[in-house]
């Protein structure tokens, strides 16, 4: 260090100076009437129907007291002259001195500043070594690295052991936290699978922050709604089965019942192989062609046996034809007439219709 500024000569700014004296001359008369204003006003309360005289009391005290504080501040003034003056010139004075300062600091910070770098370059180095062959990434932990870097962590430039610790200390805490979140996602992953619902909407559960507990209680709950939904849409659809399966009985018995009322019953001589018999295409055939003949013969529409009707001078002749057929049951009955019907032959109407 310099032995100029080791020797100081000059230890202290050598001023003379006199404390100012302050004399309050007439001090009693002023507490005087001092007080003689509080006793006149002290405890005194504004009323509405006195507003007028009351604001101008406020008035005259605050313009006293403006006046009062006019000549304190004054006072005060006057008494700083010789410190305003000598002020300036220690401004002056001490500015050079200043300005070396300054340059000097200026010139440390930039080197400490230098310094710095050079402690966070090995601060990155030593994390990107740590973290080598392992899935962490060495960025994550930028935030720290100034904290790291600081002059007691090193001996001149090389790392202390305690800093060297510190950072192995938390980058295994980043490994047990890739390993658990791992094994988490498998968890999910697995779950989900046995489930049969996709993973993709929990795995982002547990990265946005929540825990694997809370995404598995929530894929249970899914699954139970699904699992629900799909059984009530199941029991809906068996119930329209059935509906429609209730109609469609309904309608079979209807027309059933309409064929039973239409054909009443048949006579009995005619075997059961006579009645497949007149259903072979020949056979059908055959009756056709003299249904033909009699429908042009007499001109007249013949819808079954029955002449729907009657129009002007047509003979009044009409033909019927009954033939006797035994039928096994009414779903080959039922075959049977359809044969006719798609043959041309119209429709049928049975005298009578029962089981024998």
């Amino acid at each position: 260090m310099s032995e100029v500024i080791e020797n100081q000569e000059v230890k202290d700014i050598q001023i003379e100076f006199k404390p100012a004296a302050i004399n309050i001359l007439e001090e009693e008369k002023f507490k005087e009437y001092i007080d003689k204003v509080v006793a006149e006003y002290k405890g005194h309360v504004p009323k509405a129907d006195n507003l007028t005289v009351d604001r101008k009391t406020r008035a005259k005290l605050n313009g006293l007291m403006t006046n009062l504080e006019a000549r304190r501040k004054e006072i005060k003034k006057e008494i700083n002259v010789p410190y305003t003056e000598f002020e300036s010139w220690y401004k002056k004075a001490i500015k050079p001195m200043q300005d070396v300062t300054s340059t000097i600091d200026a010139g440390i910070k930039k080197i400490e500043a230098e310094q710095k770098e050079a402690r966070k370059k090995v601060v990155h180095e030593l994390l990107v070594e740590l973290t080598t062959d392992t899935e962490v990434d060495s960025r994550i932990f930028e935030n720290f690295v100034d904290d790291w870097a600081k002059a007691s962590n090193f001996n001149d430039i090389k790392p202390k052991k305690q800093l060297i610790d510190s950072i192995t200390y938390v980058i295994d805490g980043e490994k047990q936290k890739i390993d658990e979140y791992k094994e988490n996602k498998d968890t999910i992953s697995n779950f989900c699978f046995g489930n049969n619902v996709s993973d993709t909407p929990y795995i982002r559960m547990l990265d946005s922050g929540k825990s694997v507990s809370e995404v598995m209680s929530a894929i249970s709950e899914d699954v139970l709604f699904e699992k629900q939904r799909k059984e009530a849409e199941e029991r809906r659809k068996e119930a329209e089965k059935q509906r429609q399966a209730e109609l469609e009985k309904q309608k079979q018995e209807y027309e059933t019942r309409k064929l039973e009322e239409s054909f009443n019953a048949l006579p009995s001589h005619v075997g059961e192989e006579n009645a497949r018999a007149l259903s072979q295409p020949e056979v059908v055939e055959h009756f056709k062609e003299e249904f033909d003949k009699k429908a042009a013969q007499s001109q007249i529409e013949i819808s079954g046996t029955i002449v729907n009707e009657e129009p002007e001078n047509l003979p009044n002749e009409k033909y019927m034809a009954v033939i006797e057929i035994y039928f096994s049951s009414i779903e080959e009955k039922n075959q049977w007439k359809q044969v006719m019907i798609d043959n041309g032959f119209g429709d049928f109407k049975a005298t009578e219709f029962k089981k024998i």
